[in-house]
């Protein structure tokens, strides 16, 4: 590792341009851009694998400085060459380094049918799917081939965006879709809130099918990357919508984490004073994120990461700070995600 000076400003502000595979990540660039007296940052939204891909091909000096957010399962893809029809690393990107991880996804499948209560009886069935570029393929193809073991059972609508498939289910065209959860720690004590658009079902009951312990560890074993499973209890949603949308009973869904990546060329004072950064202000993240849970311990945990693959300069503050790399996020209030 080079030598540098913590703690120091550079000899001119730096510029970070974060590259989202789904919605673009706001966060981080607001914190930085209204409380950081050196560091600005922007933010664009480009599908994996292609994000990766275009970011390789800028010059190298804009490169260093392009930072792509990476799902759990698309990272260990990335380093491997590896990935599913339609998603597949063409290369390795071994260059590709960890710096911090920032959330935990919690998606789920449901339906209006209450006589769909497990995955066998999707079986004849029609499931509203993302395309298979996106990130959440990954899981949703795992998850059906590998857990549930459905995927050439059912008929997949594939959509751009989940919007389309709650149209396509509201309309008829499918009898189930998927949609994105995010863990919380404020207002909803049980841990979950819904992302916008749920209220559109004005009082339609959803049915959430479980992803059990027994799914992930299929999942697991099959795939070179880690999920786990977070448990959504009963009446975790009420607090944020219709009750309608609560499940009947605690359900488990599938999680995995998202993180903030590197390369070997980005600055190693910039990757410290960012870690260093989003350390200190982990609350202002919760804040800003809508209630989202940030911390140093958070941070450093993402399942399958090995040390080789943690940028420098971040493995240096986690050490300093008595962090281990890797494994998966502790979960107050919560089932733990399990390896």
């Amino acid at each position: 590792m080079q030598k540098y000076e913590k703690n120091t400003k550079p000899d001119k502000p730096v510029h970070l341009d974060f590259i989202s595979p789904g919605s673009i990540n706001i966060v981080t660039p607001k914190l930085l851009n209204k409380f950081h007296p050196w560091i600005t940052a922007s933010a664009r939204a480009i599908p994996a694998p292609d994000h990766l891909h275009q970011i390789y091909k800028l010059p190298p000096e804009l490169k260093k400085y392009t930072l792509p957010i990476m799902p759990s399962t698309d990272f260990m893809y990335a380093w491997q060459a590896e990935g599913p029809p339609e998603h597949k690393y063409e290369r390795k990107f071994t260059d590709l380094k960890f710096i911090s991880a920032k959330t935990i996804a919690s998606p789920g499948i449901f339906t209006f049918d209450p006589d769909i209560k497990s995955p066998e009886d999707f079986i004849g069935k029609r499931i509203g799917v993302v395309r298979k570029e996106s990130s959440n393929w990954i899981w949703t193809y795992a998850l059906l081939k590998d857990a549930w073991d459905i995927y050439d059972k059912v008929t997949l609508s594939h959509c751009q965006n989940p919007n389309e498939g709650l149209d396509k289910l509201l309309k008829g065209e499918t009898d189930a879709t998927m949609w994105g959860l995010f863990l919380r720690e404020t207002i909803n004590s049980n841990g979950f809130f819904s992302t916008p658009g749920l209220d559109v079902f004005e009082g339609k009951k959803i049915h959430w099918i479980n992803v059990s312990l027994e799914d992930v560890e299929k999942i697991n074993k099959a795939n070179p990357w880690q999920m786990g499973r977070v448990l959504m209890p009963k009446g975790s949603l009420r607090a944020e919508g219709p009750e309608a949308l609560d499940p009947e009973k605690d359900t488990g869904l599938v999680g995995f984490n998202l993180a903030i990546c590197g390369w070997d060329s980005t600055d190693d004072a910039v990757v410290y004073e960012l870690v260093k950064f989003l350390d200190e202000n982990s609350a202002l993240w919760t804040e800003f994120s809508g209630g989202r849970p940030m911390s140093l311990a958070r941070m450093s945990r993402y399942p399958g990461l090995t040390e080789d693959m943690v940028h420098p300069a971040a493995l240096e503050y986690y050490k300093e700070k008595g962090m281990s790399i890797g494994g998966q996020v502790k979960l107050q209030r919560m089932n733990p995600l399990v390896a």
